[in-house]
């Protein structure tokens, strides 16, 4: 029976993108290494271009786009992005056309995503910046450039967050709150990554809905967590506005984590990649260095404080972006390396 939060959800266009609902998986060997009833929400296995979280946002934004009668869809990120990825795949499924604006950062190298961005034939532009999360200013200016030679340009901001893509995840949490009722799951906590703020306030959203009142914990990818919390509660009223919900009404309990950034964005830290390699070694499933590795990382750090009891499952969202780790595999091999693993050159 639909809810109240079903049918505002299904006011709003969205392009079918990708096939869901996403499995829910017990890693049973991963979960037995760290004392622990582990779930794993498989936001990875979506079939659009390698999989990831992205396309549960770009359905919205691109039905919005084809509906504004645009030909092109302009977007920006690091250099290898799993949202510029993403975003040109959608592009091409729908029949559009795809300009990708990226920072000229460390990791530009032809592997990972970057190569299955030129493979999609999108349009490149690369961009001196310090910061990859300050590239809109670049990417109006190739919006302005697009019209002036005839084309409709569509923008979608960095890592593709805004208030109408954030109902992707508002159907992803409310997906994950049914599959935890069948499967008879109380979880003591679910973990997502907190980058721009966009899944964390969806999935926060359809959980609270449902009355699932457990933890919420966000381990923030790039930022300190003042500035996460002012992301929170500006999604977190969007979606109230568009949902019909009471934009005052109570998050519960939420936890963010910045401890776990390392460096910066894009830092594979020791702990990630440890985690990295766990998860690998006992599932083989693999993670990426930039969110979901982190998120991991800072669950099994938490666990290792014996945070969580090991009779009640905890749950983690893997948001994808496995093409990442091919970028890092200098960094990744000197870690096993590291960690007594004989690798080849």
């Amino acid at each position: 029976m639909p809810t109240a939060i079903d049918r505002a959800l299904a006011r709003y266009p969205r392009e079918t993108l990708t096939r869901t609902p996403t499995p829910l998986d017990r890693l049973p060997h991963a979960g037995a290494q760290l004392g622990l009833d582990l779930y794993l929400k498989r936001d990875d296995l979506t079939d659009l271009a390698l999989g990831g979280d992205k396309p549960r946002k770009l359905e919205y934004e691109v039905a919005k786009a084809r509906a504004s009668g645009a030909t092109v869809l302009v977007t920006c990120g690091s250099a290898q992005s799993n949202h510029a990825r993403l975003t040109t795949a959608a592009a091409r499924r729908v029949g559009l056309g795809a300009v990708v604006v990226l920072s000229r950062d460390d990791r530009r190298v032809f592997q990972g995503n970057l190569l299955t961005v030129y493979l999609m034939g999108a349009d490149v532009r690369f961009a001196d910046t310090a910061d990859h999360w300050d590239l809109e200013r670049q990417a109006v200016t190739v919006c302005d450039e697009l019209r002036a030679n005839g084309e409709t340009p569509y923008l979608i901001p960095v890592s593709g967050s805004t208030p109408l893509s954030c109902l992707g995840y508002v159907r992803a949490g409310l997906e994950l709150a049914d599959q935890m009722a069948g499967a008879g799951l109380r979880p003591a906590a679910v973990y997502t990554p907190f980058g721009t703020g966009g899944i964390f306030a969806g999935v926060l959203s359809a959980l609270r809905a449902r009355g699932i009142g457990c933890p919420v914990v966000g381990i923030s990818v790039n930022r300190a967590v003042e500035v996460c919390r002012e992301s929170l509660d500006t999604w977190w009223a969007a979606i109230g506005e568009l949902l019909g919900l009471d934009p005052a009404r109570p998050q519960g309990q939420i936890e963010i984590h910045d401890r776990f950034v390392g460096r910066g964005y894009g830092d594979a830290t020791e702990g990630c990649l440890d985690a990295i390699l766990l998860l690998a070694e006992t599932e083989g499933i693999l993670l990426d260095p930039v969110y979901s590795g982190k998120v991991f990382a800072g669950l099994c750090a938490h666990q290792r404080e014996g945070r969580w009891p090991p009779d009640q499952p905890v749950v983690m969202l893997h948001s994808g972006g496995t093409p990442a780790l091919f970028a890092y595999h200098e960094k990744i091999r000197a870690h096993l390396l590291k960690r007594g693993i004989d690798v080849p050159e």
